[in-house]
């Protein structure tokens, strides 16, 4: 029998689920891309700078990563960042340029306009 790869906690399993689901009822592409993301097993998933993140986006944009963000670099102007989880030190650098950092399930119940939506792996 093989071994099973991808996520194995049950909160990532919903959280994809509701993604592939959201995708179906609104026919926006996005939240299916973010879960094909998801799937990978942990050790291909993102992890993403904040330096990259500073480097790929413009002031107010929501940025989103399918992974991690680390703490490496700053950012110059604000934005949102959406990940499944962020080192503390990178929370911190996030909040003193005032940007603002949620989940992606938060950002599933929050009405954010998907055009400003960038994915950042």
């Amino acid at each position: 029998m093989p071994r099973r790869t991808g996520p194995t906690d049950p909160n990532i399993i919903q959280l994809i689920n509701q993604l592939k689901k959201k995708s179906a009822e609104t026919n926006v592409s996005i939240w299916k891309t973010i879960a094909e993301r998801i799937e990978k097993p942990r050790r291909k998933r993102a992890t993403t700078n904040l330096s990259k993140i500073n480097r790929y986006s413009k002031e107010n944009d929501i940025i989103i990563v399918p992974g991690s963000v680390l703490s490496s670099g700053k950012l110059d102007h604000p934005v949102t960042i959406v990940a499944l989880k962020t080192t503390e030190q990178a929370k911190e650098k996030i909040h003193a340029t005032k940007s603002k950092f949620l989940t992606i399930h938060e950002l599933l119940e929050s009405n954010h306009e998907v055009g400003k939506m960038k994915i950042i792996i």
